[in-house]
């Protein structure tokens, strides 16, 4: 992998790193926002340029090729099977949530959400004119469940269920039997499931993502949400897919879409999506072990900070570290932090369960994370 210069993530209207350079100046270390330090694979990059070559950026099409790299990927990576047919391609989640469910279950319906929540999750749910309705993961230990007894409970007056696999804070990546005893509640209750498994090719060694559409049975409302985008590095291209089995739930799927003007894909889709999943897993595989790597670097760390520790990552490459001991409330640790030039994601941006809590991006490069290392012991210290 090729890291990235301060040339390429500096002054190029970089969320994450211009926005933390305002705020605290030239030698902040931002590992906030979740995109990585490192180019995207070659091929992607490749595939791009020549794309952007040609110089006629036309509305497009996706064919039968982009279709067959996103079936193929998901049989090989994670042995999911689905047909080409069940895909509706689009640009980003947060933007096609709304439209979704608008068209299929209606303003004014009530979402389930588990918290801590990825904030632009609910968000999307309040801009489809729905009601959130928090479902708190219980936390036993170092080790986040689903509360099984309080969703049926919830899902009695719900519309719809919207989960997160692997989870976005916690890291969680959530097991067959779990996935299952959701469908099975979704199902009494006829309830809608959309899962965002955005960051589903992200694994830590010993644990595998089901899909939660291979949890469902004929008739089941359910679709996924899946993207190249958190994989690859290169979510600033807006290229997604919904997979929906059920053909009269895909209709409406398609339907939100056309309505919400979401119809074309983004001129680079095809091009970026075929390049990642075709020619591109090697540059993953060598991410994730320099992920898991990271991680092992910052629970050694923690161990050192009196009151902190790290909930053990199971996906993602975003770590969640628990900081309830350390005795400092939110505005404290985020103070402290920023005084010693380090910007992390605060836990309580999640909502319920997130306070006390910060989360942290370990896709950067080892000498950048060990300066951070550094930087965040001296200011819990």
């Amino acid at each position: 992998m090729s890291l990235l210069t301060p040339a390429q993530y500096r002054n190029v209207h970089s969320i994450r790193w211009d926005e933390a350079i305002k705020q605290c100046g030239d030698d902040v270390i931002a590992l906030s926002v979740a995109d990585m330090d490192f180019e995207a694979p070659k091929p992607i990059v490749e595939a791009v340029t020549k794309r952007a070559a040609i110089g006629n950026y036309c509305y497009t099409y996706l064919d039968d090729d982009y279709y067959r790299s996103v079936v193929n990927w998901l049989n090989v990576r994670h042995d999911w099977k689905i047909q080409p047919e069940e895909i509706v391609a689009v640009g980003r989640m947060v933007e096609s949530t709304p439209a979704v469910l608008r068209e299929t279950v209606g303003e004014g319906a009530c979402v389930v959400v588990p918290y801590p929540a990825y904030s632009p999750t609910p968000a999307a749910i309040r801009a489809a004119g729905c009601h959130v309705i928090p479902w708190n993961l219980k936390l036993n230990g170092s080790h986040y469940e689903y509360d099984f007894e309080s969703l049926r409970f919830l899902l009695k007056d719900a519309d719809a269920l919207v989960i997160t696999n692997p989870h976005n804070p916690t890291g969680r990546v959530w097991t067959e039997d779990e996935l299952r005893k959701i469908a099975q509640i979704a199902r009494e209750t006829r309830t809608l499931v959309i899962s965002d498994e955005f960051h589903m090719d992200l694994l830590h060694p010993g644990h595998r993502f089901c899909p939660y559409l291979s949890c469902v049975e004929p008739g089941d409302q359910a679709m996924s949400f899946t993207a190249p985008g958190k994989t690859f590095n290169i979510a600033g291209l807006e290229t997604a897919n919904i997979i929906v089995p059920d053909p009269i739930l895909r209709d409406k799927v398609r339907k939100a879409i056309d309505d919400a003007g979401c119809h074309n894909p983004r001129f680079f889709a095809q091009a970026a999506t075929i390049a990642g999943y075709e020619h591109s897993a090697e540059w993953l595989d060598e991410l994730l072990a320099l992920v898991d790597h990271h991680a092992q670097l910052l629970a050694q760390t923690l161990a050192e900070i009196n009151g902190a520790s790290l909930i053990p990552p199971e996906g993602t490459y975003l770590a969640w570290i628990d900081l309830r001991g350390t005795g400092l409330d939110d505005e404290q640790l985020e103070s402290h932090l920023q005084e010693h030039g380090l910007i992390l994601t605060p836990g309580v941006e999640f909502g319920n369960g997130g306070s006390g809590f910060m989360r942290m991006n370990l896709a950067v490069p080892t000498p950048l994370f060990e300066q951070a290392l550094n930087r965040l012991e001296q200011a819990l210290a």
